[in-house]
């Protein structure tokens, strides 16, 4: 019963997913990776070497035991044989030999193999640290190309619904064939984006289970742990080249090296042993039967000249010692460069960040404000699609800055050395040695009062473009997908004229056009453009003058059957207050000039002697002025004059402005009055 209820919660356990938090993937990436492997099991090979070097201060015991025939020939098988004689030999022997003086030898080994040994621990520390980032690296590439696969995908069912609507406009009339292909492009091209961005994620996944082990689930975003961050770039470089585990092993690595260098000094002096020696042997010498032997001798050898070799190798592991020092000094300086690269880049992903989010904040809101006036016909549809493709390019570039700026801060942990102290992830325990004099830095997990989180940072102070963020995408900045307009909305109208972009804007504070004016008429004749323009400082006429009485009789007409009048001489008329008009047109008469009507162009009479339609001109006493009105054909001076008006009396000051004279003051034959609001 036992058994089957261990079977199957083994199948519930194989049925469920696993949530992936980012310190479980760095734990499952030291656990199964095989670079942490190899760095580990180098680590158990040295600390055996070092357990051989601590064995050469006990004493070496050795047995021997031969057998076999033995043929001698000497003086006693001579006299007793007279020759050689062969006999079977037995020997049997122990000697133990202990060590007294080796020149500080085993000292100076053991010595070298415990700073291996401290070199392998710290490389496991320091692969256990760049597997870890790699992880963390995995990790937010595997999320950030799910949140930008997601994005593409919106993209697509964005270009979808903008080809729909495009396509029911040119099913009323109101889109063109141009129009439908344009939208079929762009949701081709948005298709072949989120192709792209499928197989990039497939690329993130398969480098998440070379890294971690095992495949992608359950992802989450991460907050990384900004209160174990230095709080300036100096104190960050300061920590590095404290803790940093690549400058920790060049350390150990001099170290080995030292020592190498002092046991050089061994060969120098003489060993100096204890050896003794016990030995059993049986028919030996040619000599039947069984001797036994014994000895305990201190035994010293000493070399006198070995060519100069061992000069050579103590100046060998001279150069090695500067060697490994340039070493360590180009650590130092690849890891300081390496924590500024960091920090600047943390710094400017913060920068990017503000200014991104509000660009996609921007680029939703003139995404939606391009959306009303495509609808309302005052923009087109490429300008909307390049409405939409700014808003997607942005929102993809601010999804990359959000995880960079979080690898950001993980590389800076992990270039400090405290990328998995501040994980809460234990090392390995091949990555502590007994006789490290270094501990590896360990951190508070839970932040103090004087530790914050930045503003900047996800998790930190509330961000002022929060209201553009759209949950399903995290905290990338993705803004929210606004709604789309209604396919179904009534058409416009395609051959309505299109708003003029560069048309002036109209002042607000402008007067209101009066609405009970009288139109215009649209049969009239345009007007001269060449005409001269009149004078903008001449007198204003006196809106408080006495208006005359239009019920008045008009003048008699002249009597035709009076003598003339004598012709008076020049100096009895005074002559006329000549004035300078603009543009070079010619001297005018002082008139008092009436403001035009609005939307009224100002006219300008032919001068005295100026060709009439029918090849008359006008008399010299007939000055031209300035009217407000439609153009007219000029009124021939006879025909005025038989009105019994002169041209000035009859336009200055019997009727109001804009009145008409009453039929009966017409003359027979008189050219009729203009109509109302001509400014006669």
């Amino acid at each position: 019963m036992l058994g089957v209820v261990t079977s199957v919660f083994a199948l519930v356990g194989q049925g469920v997913g696993h949530a992936d938090g980012i310190s479980d993937a760095v734990r499952a990436a030291l656990q199964t990776n095989p670079d942490v492997g190899l760095t580990a099991e180098n680590r158990r090979a040295v600390r055996y070497e070092v357990k051989q070097a601590e064995a050469r201060y006990l004493p070496t015991i050795d047995f021997r035991a031969a057998a076999g025939p033995e043929y001698t020939r000497d003086n006693t098988t001579k006299n007793r044989s007279g020759g050689g004689e062969r006999m079977p030999k037995y020997e049997m022997g122990l000697t133990l030999s202990q060590m007294l003086f080796d020149g500080w030898a085993t000292d100076a080994n053991v010595a070298r193999q415990e700073a291996r040994d401290t070199s392998a621990a710290r490389r496991v520390r320091e692969t256990s640290q760049f597997i870890g980032l790699d992880a963390v690296e995995a990790y937010l590439e595997a999320l950030r190309q799910r949140e930008l696969t997601a994005l593409a995908e919106e993209n697509v069912r964005v270009h979808e619904q903008v080809l729909q609507l495009v396509e029911v406009k040119a099913a009323g009339g109101a889109a063109t064939v141009a129009d439908v292909q344009q939208a079929q492009s762009r949701l081709a091209a948005a298709e072949a984006t989120l192709t792209e961005a499928q197989t990039r994620l497939r690329d993130a996944d398969a480098a998440y289970s070379r890294v971690i082990g095992r495949e992608p689930d359950g992802l989450s975003r991460p907050v990384p742990p900004y209160f174990a961050l230095p709080p300036s770039v100096e104190s960050a470089i300061d920590l590095a080249l404290e803790n940093n585990p690549t400058i920790s092993v060049n350390q150990a690595d001099l170290d080995v090296t030292r020592k190498e260098y002092e046991g050089t000094l061994s060969s120098f002096y003489p060993t100096v042993a204890l050896e003794l020696a016990a030995n059993r042997n049986r028919n030996a010498g040619a000599v039947r039967g069984n001797d036994y032997d014994a000895s305990a001798l201190v035994v010293m050898r000493y070399n006198i000249f070995r060519g100069g070799e061992d000069s050579y190798r103590r100046s060998e592991f001279a150069a090695r010692i500067g060697q490994e020092r340039q070493r360590l000094n180009r650590t130092v300086r690849l890891t300081e460069e390496e924590m500024r690269v960091a920090y600047n880049a943390l710094t400017s992903a913060r920068e990017r960040l503000v200014a991104q989010r509000r660009e996609v904040g921007a680029n939703a809101q003139v995404r939606a404000t391009y959306r009303q006036q495509f609808d309302l016909g005052g923009r087109n549809l490429l300008e909307l699609l390049d409405s939409e493709n700014e808003l997607f390019v942005a929102r993809g570039n601010l999804i990359s800055t959000d995880f960079l700026e979080l690898f950001s801060a993980y590389r800076i942990l992990a270039t400090a050395g405290i990328l998995l102290t501040a994980l809460d992830v234990p090392d390995l325990k091949e990555a502590r040695a007994e006789q490290d004099p270094v501990e590896p830095l360990q951190i508070d997990l839970v932040p103090g009062m004087d530790q914050q989180i930045p503003p900047n940072a996800p998790g930190g102070a509330p961000d002022p473009m929060e209201k553009f963020k759209d949950s399903s995408f995290g905290s990338s900045g993705v803004t929210q997908q606004l709604p789309f307009l209604d396919p179904n909305a009534p058409v416009l109208d395609p051959n309505a004229p299109v708003l003029d972009p560069n048309a002036p804007v109209l002042d607000p504070n402008a007067p209101v056009l009066d609405p009970n004016a009288p139109m215009l008429d649209p049969n009239a004749s345009v007007l001269d453009p060449n005409a001269p323009v009149l004078d903008p400082n001449a007198p204003v006429l006196d809106p408080n003058a006495p208006i005359l009485n239009p019920n008045a009789a008009p003048p008699a007409p002249p009597r035709t059957s009076q003598a003339p009048r004598a012709a008076q001489p020049p100096t009895a008329k005074p002559a006329p207050q000549d004035r300078p008009v603009a543009n070079g047109a010619s001297a005018l008469p002082r008139r008092n000039v009436v403001k035009p009507p609005p939307g009224v162009e100002p006219l300008v009479v032919p001068g005295p002697g100026a060709a009439l339609d029918d090849g008359r001109r006008i008399a010299e006493f007939d000055q031209p002025f300035g009217l407000f009105a439609p153009t007219t054909p000029a009124v021939p001076a006879q025909a005025r004059a038989t009105t019994g008006r002169s041209a000035t009396a009859s336009q200055s000051a019997e009727l109001p402005f804009g009145a008409a004279p009453p039929a009966s003051a017409a003359a027979p034959g008189a050219v009729p009055p203009p109509p109302p609001g001509w400014g006669f």
